[in-house]
């Protein structure tokens, strides 16, 4: 019975993981989107506390 549970569990264990690139391609689209959020983005309520910063860093066009 032990076995069986545990080759049940296995099994759907393998099922829910995604392959490496697949991972490595959502944590890459995550980290993009939150750069183009926190540099580029004109929506005011983020703009406003990181404008310093967009000046700072002189290749982000801000106005």
């Amino acid at each position: 019975m032990a076995a069986t549970f545990a080759t049940r569990t296995i099994t759907r264990t393998a099922n829910i993981s995604i392959s490496l690139v697949l991972q490595a391609v959502i944590f890459l689209a995550i980290v993009g989107l939150v750069l183009w959020t926190m540099l580029f983005t004109p929506y005011g309520n983020v703009h406003d506390p990181l404008h310093a910063l967009r000046h700072a860093l002189y290749i982000i066009p801000c106005h």
